[in-house]
């Protein structure tokens, strides 16, 4: 089954598919149709303090905060302050209320209504009201006696790290160019077989490290990538779009990261096979803006396991057409275009995951299944999309794809530049992927 999915991939990348490449919408949903950002307003939502009394930080706010945002903002978190007590949500109170009102913290952007996810950090408008009526109120802390305490979303970090893979040396980021794609063959140092359950990318220079892809590619492409190393006498070669000259069928990914990503186990038993001897190839997407200058040498971090519950891989889907430069055109001046592409399934599989991948310019995007009897299952759309705020959304309960299944994805953009865009690896260029992690039950 594995192979016959990854022969529909190479399928899908080289065209061979009578597959719609526009969807009308009556076919695709527009992104985030019949939907609102973040939950509905909840007119019965529960505080702590007395009917009538202002909110306080303790009875009101505390737990809010506590589910909704520490899990970043803590010490040695990926934010750039701490909120882990009321002395430090007081001194950043205004901006909070601000933040929050504009739907921009918490970075939760699934829309509402369209799937039901794990370790949901979104704050309800009825939330967001009490937190902006307590700051405008003076913020007052209460009584301590009525705390109520939240519970903190995962941190999105191992638990446990078996094994850290570094880039072999520290590359000099080439910063003459906007976009710098570098690849970095890496010895697996294992001599068996394992199940990979989870990773940690840890980039050293996050001021320009755009992306990281973990390739998984068979240990017989050993010379020849050391031979393409070695072509400009600089670590790693060059590899724009993917890992470089390796079959589509040869290659899977082991895992990935962009700007705002969750990280830490698997979810569900999953694990992603590894054999021994084979190679990572980690695809590095540096961008750097004028007059930044360094070195990188970033690390991934795995845990993993001799057997697992099940057998997982991650799966990209977007459209041949649009990887091979027709389809997807962007016009310059153009706001709200949209394309879309359906594939009909001929196998059937579990999908515990959704992701979804654009560039700057992305406005909205939509990813769904059509089932048989006519009825949709959305599994992942976003209505305001945020090139910094990319993370996957693990379903509370797996999904099921099965066979005459329609696998659909959209995407909208707004291009106000006077250049046309389309597919392309560049940060100026655009795309329209999305992925998902599954497995054959």
């Amino acid at each position: 089954m594995k192979v016959d999915l990854k022969i529909m991939l190479l399928m899908v990348l080289a065209g061979c598919t009578a597959d719609k490449q526009d969807v009308d919408s009556s076919v695709v949903s527009a992104p985030g149709a019949s939907t609102e950002t973040g939950s509905a307003p909840d007119a019965t939502t529960e505080t702590g303090s007395p009917p009538g009394a202002s909110p306080t930080w303790h009875a009101d706010v505390r737990h809010l905060v506590e589910s909704s945002c520490t899990g970043c903002h803590e010490e040695g978190g990926i934010a750039p302050f701490v909120l882990g007590s009321y002395a430090d949500f007081f001194a950043m109170k205004e901006m909070v209320a601000n933040e929050v009102s504009a739907r921009r913290m918490p970075p939760w952007k699934a829309v509402d209504g369209c799937a039901e996810y794990r370790d949901d950090i979104s704050l309800s408008d009825a939330e967001i009201a009490l937190i902006v009526d307590w700051v405008d109120n003076g913020a007052p802390e209460g009584d301590v006696a009525d705390t109520r305490e939240g519970t903190p979303p995962p941190a999105g970090v191992l638990e446990r790290v078996d094994l850290t893979v570094t880039l072999p040396v520290a590359y000099e980021v080439n910063t003459s160019a906007v976009d710098d794609y570098r690849c970095f063959p890496v010895d697996w140092p294992l001599e068996e077989d394992v199940f990979v359950t989870g990773y940690e990318v840890k980039p050293e220079r996050a001021d320009l490290v755009h992306h990281v892809i973990a390739f998984i590619i068979p240990g017989s492409y050993r010379d020849a990538l050391a031979t393409l190393e070695a072509e400009d006498g600089k670590s790693g070669y060059e590899c724009f779009g993917g890992p470089g000259p390796i079959s589509v069928v040869d290659s899977s990914w082991l895992g990935a990261w962009a700007p705002g990503a969750v990280q830490g186990l698997l979810p569900n038993g999953l694990g992603i096979r590894m054999k021994a001897g084979d190679l990572l190839v980690l695809q590095m997407h540096y961008n750097s803006e004028e007059g930044t200058t360094g070195t990188d040498q970033s690390a991934i971090a795995f845990s993993y396991e001799t057997a697992v519950e099940r057998e997982g891989w991650i799966q990209p889907f977007t459209s041949p057409s649009w990887v091979f430069g027709a389809g997807m055109d962007i016009p310059a001046g153009e706001l709200g275009v949209e394309h879309g592409f359906e594939h009909t399934m001929s196998n059937g599989f579990t999908i515990h995951s959704a992701n979804l991948h654009m560039h700057n310019l992305g406005k909205a995007g939509r990813m769904e299944v059509g089932k048989a009897d006519g009825s949709t299952e959305c599994l992942i759309a976003i209505d305001d999309w945020d090139f910094d705020w990319q993370r996957g959304y693990v379903f509370k309960e797996p999904k099921r794809i099965e066979v005459g299944d329609k696998w659909r994805l959209s995407c909208t953009w707004d291009n106000p530049t006077d250049a046309d865009v389309a597919w392309g690896d560049g940060t100026g260029d655009e795309m329209c992927l999305g992925s998902v992690l599954m497995s054959v039950d």
